[in-house]
């Protein structure tokens, strides 16, 4: 199971293990977290922002084809409701539950654990998914709004980073993992350092949608998303190299439009940008 726990009277963090429960490193108190700079607290919270509208736009794009599943959340509640043991239709509801959280509002803290609910299912007879878990690790970031202490906003970020860290390392050619990192690290500020693995994650899911590996519309995302993290670290004449490439493919599909966007700069993240 993965859940938050509390052992001895003190707080838990998210644990792989069933049942158990992780020592938390104290870190930032309530008492010292007074300290942190306002600037600093207003900075992250537009990062975390920025983040959550990217999540939000991953649609339910997969490496891994499930078009014979309905493509809409009521019809897979519905679904999952007559098939609870099937995982692919498990995990597609997650990732709609996630997207959707990722808009925030007063749902998103059931429809995060609506997600771990549907994952730790999946995780229950597959431990080794290796997207599912890294879906979970993702779902822990964006619940990251919900403390009101910067520590424990910070917290739960690196608890979901160790989630989808481990879920590479356990099967690293798992696509739909890869993207789920990479595209959930690549708006996390800066002091967290995952640019490294970004980049590295990225570069691998490329190498392979250049040699047309995945499907049409994944392969358009990999573009998008490896895009917008050149655009990021200010190489924006590769990443519009990148965007122009990826709507060659298939310019009538949904993922070509919001490559549309980006190009014109009418994005909510470009729209950010020049605030």
């Amino acid at each position: 199971m993965w859940n938050s726990c509390s052992a001895g009277g003190r707080s838990g963090r998210w644990s792989s293990e069933p049942g158990g429960c992780l020592r938390v490193d104290r870190g930032l108190t309530p008492t010292n977290a007074l300290r942190v700079p306002t600037g600093f607290i207003r900075a992250f919270a537009t990062l975390l922002t920025s983040l959550l509208l990217r999540l939000a736009g991953m649609a339910s794009i997969t490496a891994v084809d499930s078009s014979h599943l309905p493509s809409d959340l009521p019809a897979l509640e519905a679904y999952i409701a007559t098939h609870p043991t099937n995982n692919l239709a498990l995990i597609r509801t997650a990732l709609e539950y996630h997207n959707q959280a990722a808009f925030g509002g007063k749902a998103a803290k059931k429809l995060i654990q609506q997600t771990k609910d549907c994952l730790e299912k999946v995780l229950a007879v597959e431990p080794r998914n290796a997207f599912a878990k890294a879906l979970l690790g993702s779902a822990v970031v964006v619940s990251a709004r919900e403390p009101f202490w910067p520590g424990a906003k910070i917290k739960r970020v690196r608890d979901g980073i160790v989630i989808m860290d481990e879920a590479i390392a356990m099967n690293p050619d798992d696509a739909d993992a890869r993207f789920t990192r990479a595209s959930n690290n690549l708006f996390l500020p800066g002091f967290f350092d995952r640019r490294d693995v970004v980049e590295e994650d990225f570069q691998w899911l490329q190498s392979r949608a250049d040699r047309g590996e995945f499907p049409v519309a994944f392969r358009q995302y990999v573009f998008l998303y490896h895009g917008l993290a050149r655009k990021q670290w200010d190489e924006k004449e590769r990443a519009e190299r990148l965007w122009k490439a990826g709507l060659a493919i298939d310019p009538k599909t949904k993922v070509a439009e919001e490559i549309r966007k980006e190009l014109a700069g009418k994005t909510a993240l470009s729209i950010l940008d020049k605030e």
